[in-house]
């Protein structure tokens, strides 16, 4: 097996999709393939205890035969590589190669994926699209990833006090507000409900994270990614991307993405930024020009 073919002891190429991988193994020793960030269910899918195109070659004893491997270069994924066997009319069959990719852009059917029999024809479409991102693409997938996932962390930190879900029904408050703004007598059990569901932990806490959402939504953000040993980043309203190492950076940047290290993934810090995942950040603007 070759060092840049890494799958698990296992699973066995089947001996249709391993003509493409070990050709392009050969061609392209810096990819490497595997099933890295493959689910469970993933590799369920992608494994058979028979080969492809022949039912009667089994693979060696305690393994299953893989019909898909992904493509990595370092730790960018560049796509994946599969079999299928695609049927048409009258009964008959084509075994062929898919190759997904991110940069295919195909008219009909899979907008990600081609097809082809031919194993050159394989190599070809891998070649042409298994091309590492540069800085501006990197940035702009990251900027589509962290919009989506900042929208929706701020919407679930404002759901519950927007939805009124911590507090007695609509009618109750108003009758509250009404009396108290009137100056007139509230009724101990109307103000024990109020206070009681108001001033409990659980709404606090709510409350606190509205505010947070609320505050966070009206900041100007930078997007930063890490990237091997640098951090590419974009200020608001600027189409530069700068990239630095970490000690590069302004000090102030340098603690906000040290303090966002430290959290979950889809987490704001206050005054600090946004953490989407371990590469991908929202850091508040100002504090470049701390």
């Amino acid at each position: 097996m070759y060092a840049n073919i890494q799958i698990p002891s296992n699973l066995a190429l089947d001996p249709f999709l391993a003509g493409l991988v070990v050709k392009l193994a050969l061609d392209m020793p810096a990819f490497t393939f595997s099933t890295k960030g493959m689910s469970k269910q993933d590799l369920n899918y992608a494994t058979n205890p028979s080969a492809m195109q022949d039912s009667k070659i089994k693979p060696p004893e305690g393994t299953e035969f893989l019909r898909e491997v992904r493509v990595y270069a370092g730790a960018e994924h560049l796509g994946s590589l599969a079999i299928d066997r695609r049927y048409k009319g009258r009964g008959g069959s084509d075994d062929v190669y898919c190759i997904r990719s991110w940069r295919i852009d195909n008219q009909r059917g899979n907008a990600n994926t081609s097809s082809t029999s031919k194993l050159g024809g394989a190599v070809r479409i891998v070649k042409k699209a298994f091309v590492t991102m540069n800085v501006a693409e990197i940035v702009g997938k990251a900027t589509g990833e962290l919009h989506q996932s900042y929208v929706g962390a701020l919407r679930d930190l404002s759901r519950p006090i927007e939805g009124s879900a911590m507090v007695p029904n609509t009618t109750v408050m108003q009758r509250y507000v009404y009396l108290l703004l009137r100056n007139e007598e509230i009724p101990e059990g109307l103000d024990k409900k109020i206070r009681d569901d108001m001033l409990s932990d659980k709404y606090e806490k709510a409350m606190l994270e509205y505010l947070l959402a609320a505050k966070m939504r009206d900041m100007q953000m930078a997007i930063v990614v890490q990237h091997a040993n640098l951090f590419l980043y974009r200020r608001p309203k600027l189409d530069v991307i700068e990239q630095k190492t970490f000690d590069e950076l302004p000090l102030e940047v340098q603690n906000a993405i040290a303090v966002l290290q430290l959290m979950e993934n889809n987490e704001l810090v206050d005054d600090v930024g946004y953490r989407h995942n371990d590469r991908y950040f929202l850091i508040v603007d100002k504090l470049f020009d701390v």
